[in-house]
């Protein structure tokens, strides 16, 4: 082939080429990319596609908690893609929470209970406990009367359990039985006051058994410091301790601690008695555990230590506001005790 030839071939190619960059470059020149409107008012997002010569509509609504309603929650196409002018970018914008408030529906016959939950868009799940109430009425709801709550959101009633309910207790004797119950503060850490809820309870099951059950301290605002809990701990003449707290990135549900020393030799196998007495449904219940805990470390005789759950855990903090739950573990703590030192 002549070299001419060659030459002029080359030269057209390097033309074609040249001419489809300039193409190309052309048309992305022309492209624009699409602005990203997530969480903006539908009205102020349409006017940014409009100025950006794109065509917005509206494909869809869904409820968000978390988006004032006429926000955008979704869009397609999505923030930065290239697209050309008069492009269609479809919005999903929000309906807003849709809040209702929780019935006061305690004492009202279960069957037109779930009728009401259901015509206020609520579901509603049934937990059975021991009562002297005969007839088939709500005793218990959570999240309580009049709390603020999503559309969907789940309720749960609590309802009289047949005779022999398996939440029933065992009636211990705990007359010559000394407890100290030791809820660590943790305000600082989560809302409300856990620890103290818990063993709220376990004192009053303890005490309707006859034990002598003392509290380190009785409200959320007692000032007592660790050093107050120690020397309580180190001058306690009761025969076990009951340590209770939340705490930080320690991973998720309750977890029985104790110390393997020679003043509480027997703390290993009623730390295995208390985990296994554990009844939470919807809740982990974890290995036992050591810890070198000083509050428990003072206590001359065998206790534990209960870590309620962690404060980073949406689960574990959910639980933490609900009732039932507390009941849930101080009656488990109570079994355990009951079958320790009981008679």
């Amino acid at each position: 082939m002549p070299k001419t030839a060659i030459i002029a071939a080359v030269v057209v190619v390097t033309l074609v080429i040249g001419a489809v960059v300039a193409g190309v470059l052309v048309y992305r020149s022309r492209l624009v990319a699409v602005p990203d409107l997530l969480g903006v008012q539908s009205d102020a997002a349409m006017e940014s596609l409009a100025a950006a010569s794109l065509v917005g509509t509206v494909g869809g609504a869904l409820v968000s908690p978390g988006v004032a309603e006429g926000g955008v929650l979704a869009q397609e196409p999505a923030p930065g893609t290239l697209v050309a002018p008069g492009t269609e970018v479809v919005l999903t914008v929000s309906v807003g929470s849709q809040t209702v408030r929780v019935p006061d529906l305690v004492g009202v016959p279960v069957v037109e209970a779930k009728s009401e939950l259901t015509a206020a868009g609520l579901k509603f799940t049934e937990r059975e406990s021991s009562s002297e109430e005969t007839r088939v009425v709500v005793l218990e709801m959570y999240p309580a009367p009049g709390t603020l709550v999503n559309l969907g959101d789940t309720i749960r009633i609590t309802v009289p359990g047949a005779s022999g309910s398996g939440d029933v207790l065992l009636p211990y004797d705990l007359a010559d039985v000394g407890v100290l119950v030791d809820p660590a503060p943790g305000g600082d850490l989560v809302e409300g006051d856990p620890a103290l809820e818990v063993a709220r309870r376990l004192v009053a099951l303890l005490q309707a058994s006859g034990a002598d059950a003392m509290l380190t301290r009785s409200s959320s605002t007692d000032q007592v410091t660790r050093g107050d809990r120690v020397a309580a701990s180190r001058e306690s003449t009761a025969s076990v301790f009951i340590g209770l707290d939340v705490a930080r990135d320690t991973g998720s549900g309750v977890t029985v601690l104790y110390r393997a020393t020679p003043l509480q030799p027997a703390a290993d196998e009623f730390a295995r008695a208390v985990t296994a007495a554990l009844r939470l449904p919807g809740g982990r219940v974890n290995t036992p555990a050591v810890t070198d805990d000083p509050v428990l470390a003072g206590f001359p005789g065998t206790g534990v230590r209960l870590r309620l759950g962690d404060t980073t855990d949406t689960g574990d903090t959910a639980r933490f506001r609900d009732p039932a739950w507390a009941d849930e573990v101080a009656r488990g703590i109570y079994r355990a005790v009951g079958d320790a030192y009981g008679s």
